[in-house]
């Protein structure tokens, strides 16, 4: 599969390198806005090539994109791609509506190719693990999940990631909490109570979130102004599974009975499994992932753009 990156932003980077470790895609090059800082990329990176947007939708060799660009051009690039018959794997938050999820979803089955968010907590080895335990029964039947995200970054009021429609912490950061929520449970969310903190006419700031799972209650922290825990803790009747930074580990650990038990699986590489799966999808001409479907990215929406009607 030849891929190539759009966006030459801090995350590209992380991309790049576990393109390189797939067996089976050709890392061709990057394209931005500025074909210098593309040009830097392609040359750090050992690629073949360079250039805007354009150059590369235009050459009919390229395969696929992984879109890494801003949150709010996140619809129409990725309406370019697919229009120009290129298979896409789109950072998260891939869209911020089920309205623009259903209409990117549809022009892409029109066109015959995958389209699939980067979620990339949700195929990691670890909380694959996690998911056979909570069906396991080995820490009793589970009764709640919480997932937090939060990091303190300096940002300006002004910054795309206070976007009213397309930024917030609950829609950035907090959809990896949501889509791990809602991957371990395998339930429609249904948020019981939002709380966010945001000034007028910007996003959030911070967001917790209460969501319920039928049996099982869920609690999402998700913030970008402070520092506090950023983990995923399990909790069942007889003990709890906990994992921190659970969306770009391979170790945790769970505790049964006031005895704790250590949790190790491969790691590759965080972005490594997403990558390897959304190659399978494309070289076998699959439209949409098992994993991360269209129906996946609903859900996340179902809590993530909850805000939006608040």
């Amino acid at each position: 599969m030849k891929l190539v990156i759009f966006g030459c932003g801090t995350i590209a980077n992380r991309i790049a390198k576990s393109c390189k470790l797939v067996e089976g895609i050709e890392l061709v090059g990057f394209a931005s806005n500025s074909l210098e800082k593309a040009k830097q990329y392609a040359e750090k990176y050992e690629c073949k090539d360079y250039g805007d947007y354009e150059h590369f939708l235009s050459n009919p060799d390229i395969d696929a994109v992984y879109v890494a660009t801003y949150n709010l051009s996140h619809v129409e690039t990725v309406k370019r791609c697919l229009k120009h018959h290129k298979s896409v794997i789109c950072e998260k938050p891939m869209f911020s509506s089920l309205k623009e999820n259903e209409e990117l979803f549809a022009l892409a089955k029109e066109n015959g190719v995958t389209l699939m968010e980067a979620m990339k907590a949700v195929f990691l080895p670890l909380n694959i693990k996690v998911k056979e335990m909570m069906k396991s029964g080995v820490i009793g039947e589970i009764t709640d999940i919480h997932a937090s995200f939060t990091r303190g970054e300096d940002f300006a009021d002004t910054h795309w990631i206070y976007d009213l429609k397309t930024g917030g912490a609950l829609k950035d950061v907090g959809s990896y909490c949501a889509g791990i929520m809602n991957f371990l449970t395998d339930e429609i969310p249904v948020v019981t109570k939002l709380v966010y903190d945001r000034k007028k006419d910007r996003s959030d700031r911070t967001a917790e979130v209460w969501i319920d799972y039928g049996k099982i209650k869920g609690h999402l922290k998700a913030s970008n102004e402070f520092d506090g825990d950023s983990n995923l803790i399990v909790t069942g009747t007889y003990g709890r599974i906990v994992v921190e930074n659970f969306w770009k580990t391979g170790s945790g650990y769970y505790e049964v009975d006031s005895k704790r038990y250590e949790l190790n699986e491969e790691l590759i590489s965080d972005f490594y499994y997403e990558l390897e799966h959304f190659r399978n999808l494309v070289d076998n001409h699959i439209g949409e992932s098992p994993i991360m479907s269209k129906e996946a990215s609903d859900r996340i929406l179902m809590i993530t753009a909850k805000g939006d009607t608040q």
